[in-house]
């Protein structure tokens, strides 16, 4: 608490000489309302540097009074700086949890869209596969259709597993991702006699993956182990997932055919891409004439480019 006249031995208090000119006059102003009779709240808040430069918050009085035979006004001034200081973290970190819930209402809206896009495509391929198989009347044809019929129903079961898994963000981790890569990588390609590896190095990060990263990365992750399947003749895939406190680093080589001999309409990739940048990662694709590589980079903290999903 500092005490003090509007005097010459006031002004030169070192609390009177840090405050900022605004509120010195305004001080001075309210002091001559005062003295002229009107009435003034008692108190207001005020932000002053002291000499080590550091803010200080304290709640500023002042009052009239006689000294000398005449009138003068005494300020006190008490230090509220660990409660103001208490009251701003208390509304940082309310924003913080705002934004973290608009962040994770606005995933989950883009995840349950393309669970849409994604479920009722299968569905709807197993709804005309199913009629065709009713009226087909070749053995051979009808075995060929049950077959894709299978197939697209384990990717439906895959893809609702890993929406659902998805959709709880706060329990997801780096460790839980490369588990289930390395377990959903290994269903894939070992039906097709491809020796499959996965290794992962993990850093400790503060940052977990969300529903969005888990999602699209998963999508790409299982875009490009199907495109080695279906073009590369590769009998081996090796998967390398790195995760540090700069980024996410995915590789998949293959000991195929390389990119030059694949043939493709060029979609999956295309999807690969897209999904890349709406992570704000990059998709790099390389072959040394015998086998092809994916990478894929995102780096962290997470930030998403694309419109309505940055926060």
């Amino acid at each position: 608490m500092i005490t003090g006249y509007e005097s010459d031995e006031f002004l030169a208090l070192d609390f009177w000489t840090v405050v900022h000119p605004e509120y010195r006059e305004l001080v001075r102003a309210r002091d001559l309302v005062r003295k002229r009779g009107a009435q003034l709240p008692q108190t207001y808040e005020i932000k002053i540097i002291i000499k080590n430069g550091e803010e200080r918050w304290g709640n500023l009085s002042d009052g009239v009074i006689e000294y000398e035979g005449g009138p003068a006004v005494i300020v006190t001034f008490f230090d509220i700086t660990d409660r103001k200081q208490a009251e701003e973290e208390t509304v940082r970190l309310y924003e913080q949890r705002i934004a973290e819930e608009k962040q994770h209402l606005m995933e989950k809206e883009k995840i349950l869209m393309d669970l849409h896009d994604g479920i009722g495509g299968i569905t709807t391929n197993i709804s005309i596969l199913s009629e065709l198989a009713q009226k087909a009347t070749d053995i051979d044809s009808i075995k060929k259709t049950l077959s894709t019929i299978s197939r697209l129903s384990r990717e439906g079961v895959s893809e609702i597993r890993s929406f659902m898994h998805s959709l709880d963000s706060r329990d997801l981790n780096w460790r839980s991702l490369a588990t289930e890569l390395r377990s959903q990588g290994t269903n894939m390609v070992e039906l097709h006699r491809i020796a499959f590896a996965l290794e992962a190095t993990v850093e400790d990060i503060e940052e977990q993956p969300g529903s969005l990263l888990w999602v699209n990365l998963f999508k790409i992750y299982k875009e490009a182990l199907t495109n080695i399947i279906k073009h590369s003749k590769a009998d081996a895939i090796v998967v390398s997932l790195k995760i540090t406190s700069e980024g996410i680093l995915l590789d998949i080589l293959d000991n195929g055919v390389g990119w030059e001999a694949k043939r493709g309409n060029g979609r999956g990739l295309s999807n690969m891409n897209k999904r890349a940048e709406e992570l704000g990662g990059r998709i790099t694709l390389s072959s040394g004439g015998t086998g092809a590589r994916v990478t894929l980079e995102i780096p962290l903290p997470l930030k998403y480019p694309i419109s309505g999903i940055a926060i």
